[in-house]
């Protein structure tokens, strides 16, 4: 059996542009002592529509979250998103 893992290419951002300024926001927030969930929720704010791939791989290279950290923070800013957007 072969791992599948290292076959797979990472899943492009469907607009590279609004993926690279939603790093670049993360990036800012803990440049100015905001929070790893601080940075992680200014970049949510940007990217929640595109695929979870993507959004994870920005947590990690815009706010300094773990690989495994990323999918708890996206669990986590991803309900409260929704249910803020249901009122």
């Amino acid at each position: 059996m072969t791992d599948k893992s290292q076959d797979k290419q990472p899943l492009a951002p469907n607009d590279p542009t609004r993926y690279a300024q939603a790093i670049e926001d993360g990036n800012k927030q803990l440049n100015e002592g905001g929070s790893k969930a601080d940075a992680a929720r200014a970049i949510f704010r940007l990217i929640h529509a595109e695929p979870r791939e993507v959004v994870l791989r920005a947590f990690i290279e815009g706010a300094d979250v773990t690989p495994k950290g990323a999918p708890t923070y996206y669990y986590n800013i991803n309900r409260k998103f929704r249910k803020n957007k249901q009122v």
